[in-house]
């Protein structure tokens, strides 16, 4: 990656962190860490393509965490 690609990927992870609440360090950071890398390595390169698959992952995740919180109960 060039330094402007991972200038780009940062953006969009600070913030997406910080519309949704995501504190630096936490679990849900570092997996939207790992998932911005993952689409970047998989070609996926248009800024709003990665935006929106993030937030379709991140959907999922939380629709997720709801159904397992829902059984737990």
């Amino acid at each position: 990656a060039y330094p402007d690609d991972l200038k780009l990927l940062k953006e969009i992870y600070d913030d997406i962190c910080e519309k949704r609440g995501l504190h630096c360090g936490s679990r849900a950071a570092e997996d939207l860490a790992r998932a911005t890398m993952d689409l970047f390595a998989q070609g996926v390169f248009d800024e709003n393509e990665i935006r929106d698959s993030l937030d379709l992952y991140l959907g999922r995740r939380s629709a997720a965490s709801e159904m397992l919180r829902g059984r737990a109960q």
